[in-house]
Parts: structure tokens; sequence; C-alpha cells
């Protein structure tokens, strides 16, 4: 009886085959990876607009021309306010993130 020679042919397929899975494990790694840290960014972003939306509506009656002061949430943020005749400014920051708002009459 002849033996078979298929013993390197199905050695060198597992091993293609484990490099083709440990590639797209490492691909969907990098890729959920560049996912968590976008969605990190946009929840910081949502929560300094919404500090600034908070602000804006507890000092919207009593808001001078032009103010700078600092409030603290779960982060301390740096806000202030400048009016003009026909232009109205707002920033807000806090240390990674800064959001400017613009409004013209």
């Amino acid at each position: 009886m002849r033996k078979s020679s298929n013993k390197g042919f199905i050695l060198i397929e597992s091993l293609l085959a484990f490099s083709a899975l440990t590639s797209c494990i490492f691909i969907f790694l990098n890729l959920q990876s560049a996912s968590l840290q976008q969605s990190a960014q946009l929840q910081e972003k949502a929560e300094i607009l919404r500090v600034l939306y908070e602000e804006v509506q507890n000092q919207q009656a009593s808001l001078p021309a032009n103010i700078s002061y600092t409030t603290t949430r779960q982060d301390t943020y740096q806000l202030t306010f400048w009016q003009t005749n026909q232009q109205q400014q707002v920033q807000i920051s806090n240390e990674n993130l800064q959001v400017v708002i613009k409004s013209e009459d």
C-alpha cells in the first residue's frame, strides 16, 4: 500500500487558513478601536454642547454683553460670551475640545 503525501499539503492549508483568520481578527480589532475613539469624541462634544445649552438657558436673562466664567460639572468648562451690535458669539472649552458658535442678527 502506498502512503499518502497529503500531510504537507494539509499543514500548509492549515497555516494559510490560520493566517487569513488572524488577519481578519486584526482588521476587525483596528476598526473597532477606531470606532470606539470616534464614539468617545462624539460623546465629549455632545456633553460640551449640553453644558453650553444649560448655561445659556440659566443665564439668558442676565447675560451682560461680554462675560467669561468657569463652570464645573463632570469636567471643568470655560465659557465666554461676546456680543456686539450685529454679532453674538459664545465659546466653550475644556482641556480637550473647544466649540465656538456665532450668530449674526
